[in-house]
């Protein structure tokens, strides 16, 4: 720079290296900084009163509504009557980014809030009906095995550990084998996955079935090998469907045929 001593060079160059620094500290304080949201209320739908989904639209007025509720107005805001054209991006960027704890009591798990509804249909304290057809009972999936086994919805049974054989009786035509997995893994309170075994009886045999009625979303797979008194080997592999409900009804996923002869 023309004009200027080297003492003063070194000045200046000094000080634009000390307002890079600060500019860039404080860029590094802004991506960190982070609140809390108190009330969970502030993001339901003022129409419907339930949680607001992406996308999000508002009228002039900025009143807000959520996506369903928009359709079923016909683009009218229930407040004050003017069009909802625009999407409001804040909130929706606000929401993308928020997280909120589980509401089940019990769970201690926090959610990316646009991420609850899934996380609460899968959650081991979610409260839910009885799977067995012929119960009304209410309780979590972390109370079910305890139940079913009180109840006495199947013949008998066990726990097995994930990847290793375990060995049951033969289950009798229309009785059930109820089998729990056991884990210590931290998703859904180390609840492992509850599976049903079930045997109908048809002429030219026997049908062996098993499913899985645990919350979770893996694919669950089990192997079959049954050793029969005439000593020729049967197995089958399948992947366990997820039901919702088990009743007396012949299944129709993969199953395990064992014939008559064997």
């Amino acid at each position: 720079m023309e004009g200027c001593s080297e003492d003063e060079m070194r000045l200046t160059d000094s000080s634009s290296s000390q307002k890079r620094q600060r500019t860039s500290t404080e860029s590094e304080e802004k991506k960190k900084r982070t609140g809390t949201l108190l009330d969970l209320d502030a993001t339901d739908c003022p129409v419907c009163f339930d949680s607001l989904t992406i996308p999000i639209f508002q009228c002039e007025n900025g009143h807000v509504a959520c996506s369903t509720c928009c359709g079923k107005l016909r683009q009218k805001c229930a407040t004050c009557s003017l069009t909802m054209a625009s999407r409001n991006r804040a909130l929706e960027r606000i929401l993308e980014l928020l997280t909120v704890p589980c509401p089940n009591d019990g769970c201690s798990e926090t959610v990316l809030y646009s991420e609850t509804s899934t996380h609460v249909k899968h959650c081991a304290y979610t409260h839910r009906p009885c799977p067995f057809s012929s119960c009304d009972f209410i309780c979590s999936f972390k109370d079910l095995y305890e139940h079913c086994v009180a109840a006495k919805h199947c013949e008998s049974s066990d726990t097995f550990e994930c990847g290793t054989a375990m060995y049951i009786i033969r289950p009798l035509s229309g009785k059930r084998i109820i089998l729990k997995e056991e884990t210590t893994e931290g998703g859904g309170g180390g609840e492992g996955e509850i599976v049903v075994v079930e045997c109908f009886q048809m002429p030219q045999g026997r049908i062996i079935y098993a499913s899985c009625i645990g919350p979770g979303t893996d694919v669950f797979s089990c192997k079959f090998e049954l050793y029969p008194a005439s000593g020729r080997r049967l197995s089958s592999e399948s992947k366990l469907e997820r039901v919702g409900e088990v009743s007396d009804e012949l299944p129709g996923g993969s199953v395990m045929f064992v014939p008559s002869f064997s």
